[in-house]
């Protein structure tokens, strides 16, 4: 009869029954519910969280795709005229009280061209030059007469409004009348300094003008001779002040040996209340043969101005 050993099995285990574990679960169960506790839930199989996630990931990176598809085309629809708008520098020239900045510029390639401002009237709206398309051009001067609407002054010996500093009177050399002492007829001859370089500060002639806005100077240059009308040339300033005094704001000369009897145009000058114009005395009065005694001539002066 054969022996065992007491370390040796007697007999084999089975496999459990499923039926039997099932109903064990069961119990276990009843007895937990009795007990007032619940049991732990049940897990999902993982295997279908497996399957939901690709899909989500699916999904997102779609719509990720879409919108950047969206954003791209948006950015590339703006077409060339609204390319480099971060970093383009303005095209016109920015002075500071002068010209508008250009960023308060309308958008010309988005505006009608009904609406849109022309960027060379910029400083017109702002009334820096005047405008040119809304007024009419004014009509053409007609016998040495102001346009309508400008008002027109002439000064001068006889006329008013006309100064002569520092005169005297010496015969041939100092300062000499001549006329009726009317407006127009009248006319004063002005000794030189001797240098057509430089002035004799002492003695000039000026005309002033109580007016405002643009005026067109024009100077009247009488008959007479080289002691009478003698200016080769004649220098005057133009200030725009009462009187004389500092840095003239323009300046202009006229040969008056090869403008007798007539009007001459000398410009056009802005004057913001009172507009003088002055007649300097540089000049050459003698030649290798000794003194010629040439004159300057002050007549009249006129201003047609337009506010």
């Amino acid at each position: 009869m054969p022996t065992h050993s007491p370390e040796e099995p007697t007999e084999r285990h089975l496999a459990p029954d499923p039926a039997l574990m099932e109903a064990a679960r069961a119990r276990g169960r009843e007895r937990w519910a009795a007990a007032g506790d619940l049991p732990a839930p049940e897990e999902k199989p993982p295997g279908r969280q497996l399957k939901l996630k690709p899909r989500i990931a699916v999904i997102v990176a779609v719509a990720a795709f879409l919108v950047l598809a969206a954003v791209v085309a948006v950015t590339s629809g703006g077409g060339s005229g609204d390319a480099g708008t971060d970093t383009a520098q303005p095209s016109h020239s920015y002075v500071p009280g002068l010209i508008t900045p250009p960023e308060a510029l309308p958008d010309e390639s988005s505006s009608a061209p009904s609406n849109s401002m022309n960027p060379t009237l910029a400083s017109s709206a702002l009334g820096l030059i005047p405008p040119t398309t809304t007024q009419p051009a004014p009509p053409p001067v007609d016998n040495n007469r102001a346009p309508s609407g400008a008002k027109s002054l002439t000064m001068g010996p006889g006329c008013g409004g006309y100064t002569g500093v520092g005169s005297y009177r010496d015969g041939r050399k100092g300062w000499v009348d001549h006329g009726d002492g009317k407006c127009g007829s009248t006319f004063v001859s002005i000794p030189m300094s001797g240098d057509p370089r430089r002035d004799d500060p002492s003695a000039y002639a000026q005309w002033t003008f109580a007016v405002s806005g643009t005026c067109e100077v024009s100077v009247h240059v009488p008959n007479g001779n080289l002691e009478e009308v003698g200016g080769n040339p004649t220098v005057y300033y133009v200030y725009d002040r009462n009187g004389v005094g500092g840095t003239p704001m323009a300046s202009f000369a006229i040969k008056q040996v090869e403008k007798r009897g007539q009007w001459v145009s000398a410009g056009k000058f802005k004057s913001s209340g009172n507009l003088t114009v002055q007649l300097l005395t540089r000049g050459q009065d003698w030649n290798n043969s000794g003194p010629t005694y040439a004159h300057h001539a002050a007549s009249a002066v006129k201003a047609d101005c337009t506010a």
